[in-house]
């Protein structure tokens, strides 16, 4: 064993090195890059205790085209950090950045210390999930680091840590999901004969609440997140003690309860979204947009800003301006998103359409938004180009279409429920698998969500968590092929040792003695 371990200790080493290098020339080589506000971040700001600076308050520059890394500290009371609560979890960590600074007398808050944050939670969740998959083989380590390397620390994942977006903390948090769970597996067993059981769920719940709470469009994968808590509390139930229970039913109602407030507390958001879905959506390159709005039970008059999205200045629409008190009374107060996904239900043509527009616009991490600040470059720099031969080839060499997404998705399901079939008796391997199928789960659930709630309206960025998963499948599919070619390797070197033995025997036999 301790062989193994000195074989194996420097390819941890080299991980860590190669980690260190990686982050260190995407993110804080100079010029340090980051992504430019596209109107995402004042809300961020509100729920955060952070201000814009005097020089940015009224300068449109801070949009589009330029990063903007400083933000003042708000004053606030000793009491304002608990308002938090119940604001996205990206509050919770600026929060306790911003404690940080205040203790050692500075107020301004620098998105580098955020991205540092996250790359903490990143880079750890991937070291729980290498060590505890228990890879014991150096050739199959190396090609498992080599692969995650790659994939996960590309730098059009990297690039949006150094920004307010939530969608770095949507990854960070689900790759802490993953690795929570994949330490609960390794040690399941243990846990059941010393009944240590309840660190280990507790720290699958924290991961689960900071995942859902990491950003609003995570609400699909509340009914995921739910049953797979639901199931592993199940299965441990003779193991924790009556307040160890009723502390995690507890929390598993807090769970329920969390995202749904945010969605509550963000009503206006809500607001332009369902405007989206409608007339950016459903009314958009539709052959008869006002009997589509008869289908709804709505005003057929709503069919003159067909096309339209929420976001344009109000001299652009003919009649029905988002917030406007008109709108409000023919449009907000009558739709829903029961008549949504009715409408969806009953015009199933137009949902597989709107999957095909969904499906072309997969695999972007990159964005079209400024990477530099003002101060670097008065021409807005929109490529970036750092450590992203992974993102640039899924973007440009995969098939953006839905036949390829359905292909790739059903292999991976029947390849592992053969898997699953196969080692029925290996509880750890069944784990995994299970534990597989619920994150391409939150990924599919992912996939219809920008169409269907957002129209045609910033798709490519609202399908960066579907992104993230696929490339999680990607990741366990290269490595689950490289171990059938080394076990299928092996046996047959092992056939042939096996019978070099045999036919020497025979000769020795066939041999006579002198």
């Amino acid at each position: 064993m301790k062989s193994g371990e000195n074989i194996i200790r420097p390819l941890w080493v080299t991980f860590g090195l190669l980690t260190l290098v990686i982050i260190a020339y995407v993110l804080f080589q100079y010029p340090q890059p980051g992504v430019a506000d596209q109107g995402d971040f004042d809300r961020v700001m509100f729920v955060s205790g952070l201000e814009l600076k005097a020089e940015y308050i009224n300068n449109p520059n801070r949009f589009l085209d330029y990063t903007v890394t400083n933000y003042k500290i708000s004053e606030v009371s000793l009491l304002s950090p608990l308002s938090r609560l119940k604001a996205t979890s990206i509050s919770y960590v600026i929060t306790l950045i911003t404690l940080l600074c205040k203790t050692f007398g500075q107020d301004t808050f620098k998105t580098g210390y955020l991205a540092i944050a996250y790359i903490l939670m990143y880079v750890f969740a991937m070291f729980v999930i290498i060590k505890y998959l228990n890879i014991d083989n150096k050739l199959r380590l190396t090609f498992f680091m080599s692969v995650a390397l790659l994939v996960f620390l590309d730098g059009n994942y990297l690039v949006w840590f150094n920004s307010l977006y939530g969608e770095p903390m949507m990854i960070t948090t689900l790759m802490l999901y993953i690795a929570a769970w994949v330490y609960y597996i390794h040690h399941r067993n243990v846990l059941k004969s010393e009944e240590k059981v309840f660190s280990k769920i507790m720290f699958v719940y924290l991961a689960a609440f900071l995942f859902l709470g990491s950003k609003m469009q995570v609400l699909s994968a509340l009914p995921v997140i739910l049953f797979m808590l639901g199931r592993l509390f199940w299965e441990n139930r003779h193991l924790l003690k009556p307040y160890q229970a009723g502390l995690l039913c507890l929390l598993y109602f807090i769970l329920i309860a969390y995202p749904l407030g945010l969605n509550l507390v963000n009503k206006d958001i809500s607001k332009d979204t369902q405007y989206d879905s409608v007339f950016y959506g459903i009314l958009k390159d539709a052959s008869n947009p006002a009997q589509d709005l008869i289908d709804m039970g709505l005003n057929p008059d709503l069919a003159v800003d067909a096309g339209k999205h929420s976001f344009l200045e109000k001299g652009e629409y003919i009649k029905y301006v988002p917030h406007s008190q008109i709108t409000q009374e023919e449009f907000y107060s009558k739709m829903s998103n029961a008549k949504l996904v009715k409408f969806y239900l009953t015009h199933p043509s137009r949902l597989l359409e709107g999957m095909k527009y969904t499906a072309s616009q997969a695999f972007f991490t990159s964005s079209f938004l400024g990477k530099y600040s003002r101060e670097y470059s008065e021409t807005p720099v929109r490529e970036f180009n750092r450590f992203t031969l992974w993102s640039s080839f899924r973007e440009h060499q995969l098939p953006k279409n839905l036949f390829f997404l359905v292909v790739i998705f059903a292999a991976v399901l029947i390849t592992s429920l053969i898997t699953f079939v196969k080692n029925k008796g290996l509880s750890e391997i069944t784990a995994r698998i299970q534990l597989l199928w619920g994150i391409m789960l939150i990924g599919l659930l992912q996939f219809p969500m920008p169409f269907v709630g957002n129209g045609q309206a910033d798709t490519s960025k609202q399908l960066y968590l579907f992104n993230f998963v696929f490339d999680v499948i990607v990741v366990v599919s290269f490595c689950w092929c490289l171990n059938q070619l080394l076990d299928f390797s092996y046996s047959k070197k092992s056939l042939e040792k096996s019978q070099g033995n045999i036919d020497f025997r025979q000769s020795r036999q066939l041999t006579p003695n002198k």
